[in-house]
């Protein structure tokens, strides 16, 4: 921002923030249903089905009564994880990508000539994920 503002294009540079979501881990679950009640209900047809390594999710998030099944840093691992509890009859598996979620900017550029169009280019330089391209 501070190299971009050197070059004071005012209005025909509009910020917008983009959410982005690093993914650091994979969760394997089975989603809530019917609250406590039902997680201790698949947690029992998990036991019958031989599965041990599990853990009701509590708190105050979208997965409260959740049933993890695991934590992996990659997906591979994750969907290993899946077809093994598939082949033991686990049912409603799924994976979720997990990490922090943040904002990437992107930046318009509007009525810009060739001069104003290299200066914006060099200020871009040294950031590996800026990608210039041509707005129709």
């Amino acid at each position: 921002e501070t190299r971009l503002a050197r070059i004071a294009l005012g209005a025909r540079q509009t910020r917008l923030a983009i959410p982005f979501q690093e993914v650091t881990s994979h969760l394997v679950y089975l989603p809530p249903q019917g609250g406590k009640e039902g997680a201790d209900r698949r947690v029992a047809e998990l036991r019958e089905r031989g599965v041990t390594n599990f853990f009701i999710m509590q708190g105050d998030s979208p997965l409260r009564w959740a049933v993890s099944l695991g934590v992996f840093k990659t997906e591979a691992g994750a969907r290993t994880l899946a077809a093994e509890l598939a082949k033991q009859g686990v049912q409603g598996v799924r994976i979720l990508p997990r990490g922090p979620q943040t904002n990437r900017f992107a930046y318009r550029f509007r009525d810009i000539d060739a001069p104003t169009r290299t200066r914006i280019v060099e200020a871009g330089r040294g950031f590996p994920a800026a990608v210039l391209h041509v707005c129709k």
